[in-house]
């Protein structure tokens, strides 16, 4: 069973009260009155990219709308919903890791520290009230940054290659 395309509706003869909440697909079927159809174990929202954002085995404690709604038997070990599996010909998949972008946010968050690290620094050197000791500091830093940046990262194809990457040490 599959639900496409989840919205939330106002039927033209209401049920239930006006804080029942009505779903349906795109297609046109009314998520609750299709409950029944759900048969396997799991049941998985899942976003426009195949991203299971959302999985239970009572499809009712769902909330569809945004989402698709597939279901499953089986989920693998490790399995959650922060975005790393996808729903794809019936199965429950690890995304696939784009290790040049993981490379280069790795890259970005330590830049960021650094930057953080070093902006009082910054800021006393240019008004010159910066001691001799926070002057060496921000030395080592400004090192530590130019060799993150100088870092090639472009090699950086899969896990093995991730993981040869040579961070720079912080300073100490």
């Amino acid at each position: 069973m599959e639900l496409k395309n989840v919205t939330r509706y106002i039927p033209d003869d209401q049920d239930y009260d006006s804080n029942f909440l009505y779903f349906r697909s795109e297609d046109g079927q009314d998520f609750y009155e299709s409950l029944n159809k759900f048969t396997k174990k799991y049941k998985l929202c899942i976003d426009s990219e195949n991203i299971i954002r959302s999985v239970s085995e009572d499809v009712s404690r769902l909330y569809p709308a945004g989402f698709s709604v597939v279901e499953v038997n089986k989920l693998p070990a490790g399995f959650n919903i922060y975005g790393g599996w996808q729903y794809q010909n019936g199965a429950v998949l690890a995304v696939p890791v784009d290790y040049q972008t993981k490379a280069e946010t790795t890259r970005q968050k330590l830049l960021d520290t650094a930057n953080s690290t070093i902006a009082d620094w910054r800021t006393e050197l240019a008004l010159g009230e910066i001691s001799d000791d926070d002057k060496a500091r921000l030395t080592k830093w400004m090192t530590y940054i130019r060799n993150l940046k100088a870092l090639d990262l472009s090699e950086a194809k899969n896990e093995a290659t991730f993981t040869l990457i040579r961070w720079p040490a912080l300073p100490q």
